[in-house]
């Protein structure tokens, strides 16, 4: 690990201020550190190398989690932990609190930091696939000033995002569900803790007054370059009814998508290992968590 100057910042003014001074159209190399749960690691293996280091991990202005006028408002250094115990999130968002409550190890989720997932735009990132699925926005802030975008339009590519040098990730919003609204969220590793993501899969369905599907929103991660939104599974619901029947064959689906998706060379590895079968098994599961949770709520739960 190389020298470098570190500087902590008491106030987000302040920290845009550092990040217009040290940003490589300065001629400086900088790096923006939160939970360092990705930097600290990238630093030790020589994968970064900056003359400064901006500690923001004591602006306790980005640290929470709030519904405010039907929007679900979250600042980047709100930590996988703190939307694990948010009841708001708990209760109202079923996706996001399954993807903060798996998330690594109990340290990971202490230290990590939503707007660091969002950051490090990792295909296997757990917030991703969630956030994409419940179409949500980023605020981006500067020295020059405000812009807000989808989060689906912040990646340009693997591991590269729309984020200025000097820009900070300020915010994460997006609708807050309604009654009518059930979310899900699934994901497959290689072992059941501290995996990382082979298959994310995030669902968000809309009912109308029929119980028929209004409205979905179907996201599938790391297995591209980044999460997409599977359009023929999204069309292929809409208008149908709430029932079994109706998602039965989404996982068959699903199957041929990802196959589709994947080079040549890995389409046998694909059929050998029983992929197939594992994406058969998270598609049957995550829409059986939206089938109850709407269930619940016809019960009056």
């Amino acid at each position: 690990m190389k020298d470098f100057d570190f500087h902590t910042p008491g106030s987000l003014r302040e920290a845009l201020v550092l990040l217009a001074k040290y940003n490589p159209s300065t001629s400086t190399r900088s790096a923006v550190i939160a939970g360092g749960t990705d930097v600290v690691i990238e630093l030790r293996d020589f994968k970064r190398h900056p003359e400064h280091v901006i500690n923001i991990n004591k602006l306790n202005e980005l640290r929470y989690c709030k519904f405010e006028n039907g929007k679900v408002r979250i600042g980047p250094l709100t930590t996988f932990a703190d939307l694990e115990r948010d009841a708001g999130i708990r209760e109202k968002v079923k996706s996001l609190h399954y993807c903060a409550s798996n998330v690594g190890s109990p340290q990971i989720r202490n230290l990590g930091t939503i707007g660091g997932n969002v950051i490090n735009a990792s295909p296997a990132g757990d917030s991703i696939s969630t956030l994409m699925s419940l179409d949500a926005s980023v605020v981006l802030e500067s020295g020059r000033g405000r812009r807000e975008m989808k989060l689906q339009d912040f990646y340009a590519h693997c591991q590269k995002t729309q984020l200025a040098p000097d820009e900070l990730l300020t915010e994460i919003y997006f609708d807050a569900p309604t009654n009518d609204i059930a979310t899900a969220a699934y994901k497959l590793g290689k072992r059941k803790s501290l995996a990382i993501v082979v298959v994310g899969f995030s669902v968000l369905i809309e009912r109308d007054s029929s119980d028929r599907i209004k409205r979905s929103q179907i996201v599938l991660g790391a297995s591209s370059k980044i999460p997409v939104r599977i359009n023929a599974l999204e069309d292929y619901v809409l208008g149908k009814p709430l029932t079994e029947d109706t998602f039965k064959p989404c996982g068959g689906m699903l199957s041929e998508i990802i196959k589709n998706m994947i080079p040549e060379k890995d389409a046998e590895l694909f059929e050998k290992y029983h992929k197939v079968e594992s994406i058969k098994s998270i598609t049957e599961r995550t829409f059986r968590r939206i089938l109850d949770c709407f269930e619940r709520r016809r019960e009056g739960k």
